[in-house]
């Protein structure tokens, strides 16, 4: 999975980029794309880790892209430079700022972070109005020399449908897609049609006050347009990383009323935004975490393991790590019956532990 991290020049994308995947933040520019690895901290894994003290413990990981900062004043091709880079993503961070600051100055006519995220939504539009109406254009002409087939046809009427949906400032992804229609628009990659998670950088007052100006209208937006939101103080999170005491990081926590770091926060609220869930497997040799999407079943789990387990699926054993967790071992568990043999077509759920059988 990966996820693109885009925003303006002077929001603070890449200092959350590097807090994110826990390298140190240079602050250089950087005019290329830059992707990294980043651990999913998960508190489950490190109570499975108590339970069954593995010889060796596996988090799960998303891959971050940094994605140059976005220049609206940018001539179309350096624009387009760095739009190429979002093609790939799964999802989308957009990162905008609210934080004051007298020695770093706001991104122009952008001193909002309304403004931004009004600049960011803006531009991608105009880049899916670009790829529909440049592919009507190629079926147009292809017309005049032949037929259309009628996947063609089809597709030509999807995309006046989404162009006109994009002309009216609205994103694809607010029309309802059949299946068909979905596998027809997938080669394009619209920007509009990828989850959207805003991340509103905030400063240290504004994190006490639980404020900053426009707060309301920007999540009245984000409800609307369906984009998950959520503030984190990018520099308070630089903060707690270099606390190397457990006891003063929880006090620094404290003083701000942070229960979680902003970090974690995040790379929960970019699983549930996106549709993703984590399964895990346990034994004295390994403790081990896993994503997968919503609606993934018990065979193509196993294959996510091992595409000989999916290939040979007999069963999985099934229990739950809340269970686990409330009766303390597996023989509890399975006295209160609530560890199982479920099929291959059965759906796995967040937090279920897995032992496949196979005959692989």
């Amino acid at each position: 999975m990966k996820i693109g991290i885009f925003g303006l020049p002077l929001t603070g994308k890449t200092t959350i980029f590097s807090l994110l995947t826990n390298k140190p933040y240079d602050n250089a520019y950087k005019n290329e794309a830059e992707e990294r690895v980043a651990i999913v901290r998960d508190e489950r894994v490190d109570k499975l880790t108590q339970l069954y003290k593995p010889k060796k413990t596996i988090y799960t990981t998303l891959n971050f892209i940094d994605i140059p900062s976005y220049d609206p004043q940018a001539d179309r091709k350096e624009k387009n430079r760095i739009l190429q880079t979002i093609q790939n993503v799964d999802a989308l961070i957009l990162v905008v700022r609210a934080f004051k600051s007298p020695s770093i100055p706001w991104p122009e006519r952008a001193e909002t972070p309304l403004k931004q995220l009004d600049l960011l939504r803006t531009e991608m539009i105009v880049r899916d109005l670009e790829i529909i109406e440049n592919k009507l254009e190629r079926l147009e002409e292809q017309s005049k020399k032949k037929k259309l087939t009628s996947e063609e046809k089809a597709l030509v009427a999807l995309l006046n449908k989404l162009k006109e949906t994009l002309e009216n400032n609205e994103f694809i992804a607010k029309t309802e897609l059949s299946e068909l229609e979905k596998k027809l628009v997938s080669p394009f990659a619209f920007f509009t049609l990828k989850p959207v998670v805003v991340v509103v950088n905030i400063d240290e007052e504004q994190m006490k006050s639980n404020d900053y100006p426009m707060k309301k209208d920007l999540i009245e937006i984000c409800r609307r347009e369906n984009f998950a939101y959520m503030e984190i103080c990018g520099k308070i999170e630089a903060d707690l990383v270099e606390i190397e005491s457990t006891d003063e990081k929880e006090l620094f926590m404290k003083e701000f009323g942070i229960e979680k770091s902003g970090i974690d926060r995040l790379s929960k609220v970019v699983y549930d935004h996106v549709g993703l869930i984590t399964f895990f497997t346990v034994g004295e040799d390994e403790v081990r975490a896993w994503t997968i999407t919503k609606g993934t079943t018990m065979k193509k789990a196993a294959g996510k393991i091992h595409s000989d387990l999916e290939r040979g699926f007999i069963k999985a054993e099934v229990m739950n790590y809340a269970d686990l967790i409330r009766f303390g071992n597996e023989t509890e568990v399975k006295k209160n019956g609530l560890w199982r043999l479920a099929g291959k077509d059965e759906i796995v759920k967040d937090g279920d532990i897995l032992t496949i059988r196979s005959n692989a």
